[in-house]
């Protein structure tokens, strides 16, 4: 009997975490919650192998953590190690820098590090009588969705779109499941048309241009990062890049294959700036019109120097470009213009805004994506209304759908 296991995104946002059993207990991504702070990580007991979909905190922010009592593989393509790595050291600075307990330490990533099989798209590996592959899933370069075949095919789809971006082709999809695992961040939401939301990004662009203001993107720096920088790519000379932003951006040049247009990229690398002290950070503000600056919620790195620069300047725009999650200082800023984290409180004086180009498929793609894999049953994670979500899937097809909370185990 196979059964999954939710220990981490089970009607959350957060710390992605779930262990597929049947003779050997595979995990597929083992995430932290960064926000609200602390940061929240999942209980995992005793695993044979790991599965990284992704380079973001929420999927691959914990994965260390599976090597304080061993080893044993993780398997993940070559570009998500990277990129995975570089934020999982980071985040461990900042949780230093803040006081905030991580439960691994340096050795530990060096061990995951090491005991990492690069696997690519559609390639087959083996964990006990599990055949498992990894599947492009659309969301930022090398972003994987988990096939697993015992006889019976569990598809975990992980962070998925099913629309092209600029920067990635749409997700891939297999014919026929029995079991879905479905991301839900957008199950009861529709998202504005995406050619609008670029046309409304590009005027505000301008509008900051004409007036001599400056607007600052705070961005998650893998995926969206890119995203932005593609659409704004008649802006180059003068965009600035701050923060983890410009190391993912090169990573992300290095690993070409993983993106739809590699040339086009790295000649707009060339051209923007790279900001790399601090003494080109306090002229940024003066030089640049358009900042781009990790971290996308707002929770630390140097968008919020910049903010705090920019916080009585009335021609200056914060735009952000996707997800906020619940009490983060990004989504408390929006509703009430006063940025506050532990240190500082303040008002922004500037244009406000939150513009739709989520990496994330929205509720259309996700029921077409359950319309294309035909599984008899999906169980629906990551995301705030998980249930109502579930239940609109059992009316639309006439099939089980769960909504099961962390900690809750499901036979399939």
């Amino acid at each position: 009997m196979v059964s999954v296991d939710v220990l981490g995104s089970g009607s959350e946002v957060g710390r992605s975490s779930i262990v597929v059993s049947g003779g050997k207990r595979i995990v597929m991504d083992c995430g932290v919650k960064i926000q609200p702070e602390p940061p929240k990580y999942p209980t995992i007991e005793k695993v044979d192998a790991a599965v990284i979909s992704h380079a973001h905190l929420d999927h691959v922010g914990a994965a260390p953590m599976l090597f304080r009592k061993g080893k044993m593989p993780v398997y993940m393509n070559d570009i998500t190690l990277e990129l995975g790595t570089m934020l999982v050291k980071d985040s461990m600075k900042v949780a230093q820098k803040e006081g905030f307990h991580v439960p691994f330490d340096k050795s530990h990533v060096k061990r995951m590090v090491k005991n990492t099989k690069i696997v690519r798209y559609n390639e087959k590996f083996r964990v006990g009588d599990f055949s498992c592959s990894l599947w492009h899933s659309g969301h930022i370069p090398g972003s994987s969705s988990v096939l697993i075949d015992s006889g019976k095919k569990i598809f975990y789809t992980a962070d998925i779109q099913t629309r092209p971006s600029h920067l990635l082709e749409p997700c891939k999809l297999p014919a026929k499941v029995d079991t879905l695992i479905l991301e839900s961040t957008y199950g009861m939401k529709v998202q504005a048309d995406r050619k609008k939301e670029e046309k409304r990004l590009i005027e505000a662009i301008e509008e900051t241009i004409s007036n001599d203001g400056v607007a600052l993107m705070p961005v998650f720096a893998v995926g969206r990062a890119q995203e932005v920088m593609l659409i704004l790519k008649d802006y180059m000379n003068k965009i600035a890049l701050d923060g983890m932003v410009k190391l993912a951006s090169e990573i992300v040049a290095q690993y070409g294959s993983y993106i739809k247009t590699p040339k086009e990229f790295r000649d707009m690398l060339k051209k923007v700036k790279f900001i790399r002290t601090n003494e080109e950070r306090a002229a940024a503000l003066k030089k640049y019109p358009i900042i781009i600056a990790s971290a996308g919620m707002l929770g630390g790195g140097p968008a919020v120097h910049y903010l705090r620069e920019m916080q009585s300047m009335r021609e200056g725009k914060v735009l952000f470009s996707g997800f906020l999650v619940e009490d983060s200082p990004g989504r408390n800023l929006i509703e009430t213009k006063i940025f506050e984290n532990d240190e500082e409180r303040f008002h922004v004086s500037g244009d406000l805004q939150q513009l739709e180009l989520s990496a994330h498929a929205d509720r259309n793609g996700l029921m077409d994506i359950v319309r294309r894999t035909r599984p008899e049953r999906v169980i629906c994670v990551h995301g705030d209304k998980c249930a109502e979500f579930a239940k609109d899937i059992e009316e639309e097809f006439k099939i089980q759908a769960f909504a099961p909370k962390n900690g809750e185990s499901i036979r399939v």
